[in-house]
């Protein structure tokens, strides 16, 4: 990993987990916070298709300055235990 792709402290990311969708099937974005574990569902629907869901994160952490490779860090660091 590139020093470059390392989030700082303060970024947090969107993600779409397939499990976390609204009665209807829509998918429901999450945040994770860097530093923190666990993750923040939102109350947002960005539709039933799970690849334009992904997109819409992935444009979201795009405007907010967090690259690809920063997200996923985030995601996956979010996950482990403390």
């Amino acid at each position: 990993m590139n020093k470059q792709d390392e989030p700082t402290e303060d970024q947090t990311c969107y993600f779409i987990m397939e499990t976390e969708t609204d009665e209807q099937g829509n998918y429901i974005p999450c945040i994770a916070k860097e530093g923190e574990t666990g993750f923040y569902r939102t109350d947002w629907q960005w539709g039933k298709d799970l690849e334009l869901a992904r997109e819409c994160a992935d444009d979201m952490n795009e405007k907010m300055g967090v690259t690809k490779t920063q997200a996923m860090i985030i995601q996956l660091r979010s996950m482990r235990v403390r």
